[in-house]
């Protein structure tokens, strides 16, 4: 009798990339032990009103994830430090990510929820990315990290991290 791990797995990279990331951001969130890179510049962002105004409500928020921010002038936002492992390119995206999800979030949803969100969008970004070509050494890394988060085959969104096409399926 075949077991349940017989077959050809199919592993997305980034959505078990994405999960890693997710429980380890969590588990540092949670005890205020977040890794933080100081940037060599300052990043300067402009804001919308609405952004804004979610920018004064998640100011502290956003510290506590490691965006180091302050104002900068009228709407506009000067980024200090971000999360270690966050690429400069991905920094600017995050902080709108965060500040949309504040937007449609914060009205009926818990502060524990958004705290959810926002470390799920940290993860997605500094996820390996869909395409990338993995050297066999990373490939094993990935699969020891997965096999050791708590929920190994969903997403932070839910989305499934493998598919197992079994022997039946394949002749």
């Amino acid at each position: 009798r075949s077991s349940d791990l017989d077959g050809l797995w199919i592993i997305d990279q980034h959505v078990a990339h994405e999960r890693i990331l997710f429980e380890q951001v969590l588990r540092q969130r949670a005890a205020g032990s977040v890794e933080i890179q100081q940037l060599l510049m300052p990043l300067v962002i402009q804001l919308t009103p609405s952004q804004q105004f979610e920018y004064a409500r998640m100011a502290e928020e956003l510290n506590a994830h490691g965006f180091e921010t302050e104002p900068f002038g009228q709407r506009t936002i000067a980024i200090k430090a971000a999360p270690a492992g966050i690429g400069p390119a991905d920094i600017e995206q995050i902080i709108f990510d965060i500040l949309e999800i504040t937007e449609r979030e914060l009205p009926s949803g818990s502060l524990d929820e958004i705290r959810r969100s926002v470390c799920a969008t940290i993860a997605c970004r500094a996820a390996i990315k869909v395409n990338m070509k993995l050297e066999p050494k990373k490939i094993e890394w990935l699969l020891r990290a997965l096999a050791a988060c708590e929920y190994p085959m969903t997403c932070p969104h839910g989305r499934p991290i493998a598919l197992r096409r079994s022997e039946e399926h394949t002749s």
